[in-house]
This record gives structure tokens, C-alpha cells and sequence, in this order.
């Protein structure tokens, strides 16, 4: 990376996942969840038993990849908590391993397993300093075939 703009022949350059970092990095030790800049804002939709949670967000927003790992991205909130099956559109949560239980209608930021591919599922990336909106960027590449 540190030599990318001295190959006069590149014409892009790709930053990868270590521009955010995610929880496969996690994972293997590269990170921790407080180095993550990047989460999935989702909420609570439905509590169908005690220890589950529907949540707004499923492989349309956080991408199916598992990438060796056994569920589907970390809850900042309920770092115990396992996303254990995704739909297109939901998420299911298992909240066995939790002491508090979240309510309907509860937003949550999850760390996404693998965050490349979730940056190209979303037209913006909004940027937060202090629980306050700085900036909203366009994801330009989103969804561009030439």
C-alpha cells in the first residue's frame, strides 16, 4: 500500500477491508472491535421468543459471507449475542448468552464478517462523530458495470 503512488501504470487503487476493518480481522487478531469503523444500523422487528430477535437486516445488508467464522456478524451492543440465520431481508438473533434482552424497535450497529462486499450493498456511508451526522459519502462504485 505504502508504495501504490509510485506504479505510475495504476490507474485505481484499492484500499481494501483495512480502511474500516471488520470481524474476520477481529477474529484473527488484527483489530479489535473498538478499531471497526464501519457497523450495519439495523433494529429489532420482531421478539418471537425470549431468547430471539428478527432483525431489519439480512443478506441483502450484511452479506452472506461467513468466511470461517460461525454467525453472521457482532452485535456492538450485545457482543454475546449470535446472528445465526439470515434471509434476503432478516436477520435471526439469538440472545441466549445475554443478560439484558433488546426491546422491539431497538437499533443496533453490527460489525459486518466480511465489510467489502457490504460497502458495495449501500448507496452512502454516513459518517458519525459524537453520535452526530459529519458527513454523508457516496459510494461511487455502487453497483457500476462498464
Amino acid at each position: 500500500m505504502h508504495g501504490a503512488g509510485v506504479v505510475k501504470s495504476a490507474t485505481e487503487h484499492r484500499a481494501g477491508t483495512y480502511i474500516y476493518n471488520d470481524k474476520s480481522l477481529i477474529a484473527i487478531g488484527e483489530c479489535r472491535v473498538e478499531d471497526c469503523a464501519l457497523t450495519v444500523l439495523t433494529q429489532i422487528v420482531s421478539r418471537p421468543t425470549d431468547d430471539r430477535a428478527i432483525i431489519d437486516a439480512g443478506s441483502k445488508g450484511l452479506t452472506s459471507d461467513l468466511i470461517g467464522l460461525e454467525d453472521y456478524g457482532h452485535i456492538i451492543e450485545y457482543p454475546e449475542a449470535k446472528i445465526i440465520e439470515l434471509s434476503e431481508e432478516h436477520g435471526h438473533v439469538d440472545f441466549s448468552k445475554c443478560k439484558r434482552k433488546p426491546q422491539i424497535g431497538e437499533k443496533i450497529n453490527i460489525i459486518p464478517n466480511h465489510v467489502c462486499p457490504v460497502t458495495n450493498l449501500y448507496d452512502y456511508v454516513t459518517i458519525y462523530k459524537n453520535q452526530t451526522v459529519t458527513e454523508v459519502i457516496t459510494v461511487d462504485a455502487r453497483g457500476k458495470v462498464t
